[in-house]
């Protein structure tokens, strides 16, 4: 990214929380606003940062890291792996207590395909797991699900959205602490994705999460 670039992407991060508290950077004397020239590379910011990982230190971490895989966890990546790179969809459950190397699975197929510019969706169900996953955060935060859950829930984001932009075209969706969460906040997941990547094909309509690779993961303890 150039200088001008990083400027850009930078004043746009402050006009965007100036924004929602009612401000903008034009309201002060002096400050520098966004180049316009370089605003529409920008207009997702959130495609953006999952984009601008660097693939060199991922792909170094992922060749050191896949070689410490035992042998269910490297079926597990291969067939992870097999799906994402084939474009079929897969709906996966890693299941084991905590320390038998989950998170670590994670890490490296996070790494290998951001490696190669894939975007991976990394989610858990508590806050202190979601800091354990590369670029984590919590499933309700990053998929926007309601606190009220009912059969007919559905999450709260926009087909035209930045956010929907990114989910349809994420390569894989990891979740986290999978038992801890309601399952009507899969089912409501299931709904949005199906809705969101109805664009992209009518045949997502009737496929587990839009036809997306979804991996859930934790323990029934």
């Amino acid at each position: 990214m150039s200088q001008d670039e990083l400027q850009t992407f930078c004043l746009l991060e402050v006009e965007r929380l100036l924004q929602s508290n009612g401000k903008s950077l034009r309201n002060y004397a002096g400050m520098p606003v966004p180049n316009n020239s370089l605003v529409s590379q920008f207009s997702n910011l959130m495609l953006l940062r999952e984009l601008q990982y660097d693939t060199v230190s991922l792909s170094r971490e992922h060749d050191a890291d896949l070689l410490k895989l035992n042998e269910e966890q490297r079926v597990v990546y291969d067939k992870i792996i097999d799906c994402v790179s084939n474009k079929k969809d897969g709906f996966f459950f890693v299941y084991g207590f905590g320390g038998t190397g989950k998170t670590f699975l994670y890490r490296v197929l996070s790494a290998r395909l951001r490696s190669e510019k894939k975007i991976v969706i990394n989610v858990a169900s508590s806050g202190i797991a979601s800091l354990l996953l590369p670029g984590g955060k919590t499933a309700h935060s990053m998929f926007n699900i309601p606190v009220d859950l009912t059969e007919d829930t559905v999450c709260r984001i926009k087909n035209d959205s930045p956010k929907a932009e990114v989910f349809r075209l994420a390569d894989l969706i990891i979740w986290d602490e999978a038992p801890m969460t309601n399952k009507l906040a899969f089912e409501a997941l299931d709904r949005t994705l199906r809705d969101i990547m109805v664009s992209v094909s009518d045949r997502n309509k009737d496929l587990p999460f839009g036809g997306k690779v979804v991996v859930l993961g934790g323990d029934f303890r």
